[in-house]
């Protein structure tokens, strides 16, 4: 609250970007599963070749992200919001009508720069511009948006499926997704707290529009040119591998140790809410305890979620399982946006973000490549599960140097009136 009563603006901007993250985010990422089988049956495509779209997808998010960094500076945001979310919803609208792999493949390209210019750059570039103060708490919620969606979205699209079939449910998703969020980008969001007269949370009191913030740190040139930086850049790449070897393995994986189908279900069902917990975790943790405790806390969660998964035929390791994926996963969602504020500051931070992106991206990109290469050698996941525990020490080796290297830069966050990145 305001001294005047009044609930601070940012926090509706939070809620927003909770909801864009619930209905661009989580459809595309996290209920792929729900149509592989009804779609490939009925058109009688390979589970590979379809899943290509995936890779597809995830590659033109690499070459939007930088793109999308930049442009939401340059345009009105309720103009670049708008076009990114009819982008996404033409995407799904596209896939209910498609009858070759090529059709789905090229609205694979649409989905991608949706997911990312719509859901991921957006969501924490507002975010930064509008906390100083509870950034990682208001980052940890905005992007758990992206487990809620999977939680409320997942038996509604499985309900649509088993009704009306896939392409209804296709068509539903691309229509719901224009139609509550196109007036949430037109009414609700705005870019800096000094188009409604205000400063970031923490910064100081209301001011006039005329009056913005000076976004201090370094520029994007400055920051690519930094040890630091790249350090960060092939930590998210380990750790996508960590995590979306993990995602997209677990099935065949607890079939291979002879899991129940009942606990199965439960693993997936108690995922998507420990990543909501996990990202909200995350979040305080950055704001109480610093950089590389919390940096340690998330990749300890990666290393103990994968001893857990180890003896996942039994219940009790499974559910713990679950518990500590949920923390290790927001090493590329709410670890990525924290750092690239923290490390490099705030100016230029879209096309900052920009960049680190594509490797959020190439992590879920060369994940199915590199954990299928080392399942490959036995054909057995004991192999691939001992290989991403050693991989999420070396993720978290990077963050460290990344931290302990950062380019310095002066802080200003008192002062009012001056430049916005």
């Amino acid at each position: 609250m305001n001294k005047n009563g009044k609930i601070f603006y940012g926090w509706w901007i939070v809620v927003a970007t909770f909801i864009i993250m619930t209905f661009i985010y989580a459809p595309v990422a996290n209920l792929v599963s729900l149509f592989i089988l009804p779609v490939t049956k009925e058109l009688n495509f390979g589970i590979p070749q379809f899943m290509l779209y995936f890779t597809v997808m995830a590659l033109a998010g690499m070459a939007v992200g930088p793109i999308a960094g930049r442009l939401m500076k340059k345009m009105d945001v309720r103009l670049y919001l708008t076009l990114f979310i009819l982008i996404t919803a033409i995407a799904f609208v596209g896939f209910s009508f498609s009858t070759t792999l090529i059709h789905f493949y090229l609205f694979a390209i649409l989905m991608g720069a949706g997911m990312v210019g719509g859901a991921m750059i957006p969501t924490s570039v507002l975010i930064t511009n509008w906390f100083h103060d509870k950034r990682g708490l208001s980052l940890g919620i905005a992007l758990s948006g992206s487990g809620f969606g999977g939680v409320i979205l997942s038996p509604f699209v499985n309900w649509l499926i088993t009704a009306y079939g896939w392409r209804a449910a296709y068509l539903a998703l691309g229509i719901l997704i224009a139609a509550v969020l196109v007036p949430l980008a037109v009414f609700v969001i705005r870019l800096y707290p000094a188009d409604k007269g205000l400063l970031p949370l923490g910064v100081g009191k209301s001011v006039n529009n005329a009056q913005k913030k000076v976004l201090t740190g370094t520029s994007q040139g400055e920051a690519l040119k930094s040890l630091s930086f790249w350090a960060l850049c092939f930590a998210i790449i380990v750790g996508g591998i960590v995590v979306n070897s993990t995602i997209i393995n677990l099935a065949p994986y607890l079939h291979e140790i002879g899991a129940t189908a009942k606990t199965a279900a439960l693993l997936l069902s108690l995922g998507s809410a420990m990543v909501i917990i996990g990202k909200l975790l995350a979040g305080r943790f950055f704001d109480k305890l610093g950089l590389i405790t919390t940096l340690l806390i998330i990749s300890a969660g990666s290393i103990v979620s994968l001893l857990f998964l180890m003896k996942a035929n039994v219940v009790l390791p499974a559910i713990l399982y679950t518990v500590f994926s949920g923390i290790g996963s927001t090493a590329i969602t709410v670890t990525p946006a924290y750092l690239t504020g923290a490390l490099y500051g705030e100016k230029e931070y879209g096309a900052k973000y920009g960049v680190v992106s594509i490797f959020i991206s190439l992590g879920a990109a060369i994940a199915p490549i590199v954990s299928g290469a080392i399942y490959n050698i036995n054909h057995s996941y004991g192999l691939l599960l001992n290989v991403l525990i050693v991989l999420s020490i070396v993720q978290f080796a990077l963050f460290f140097v990344s931290v302990k290297t950062k380019p310095k830069f002066a802080s200003n966050q008192d002062v009012s009136s001056g430049e916005v990145a």
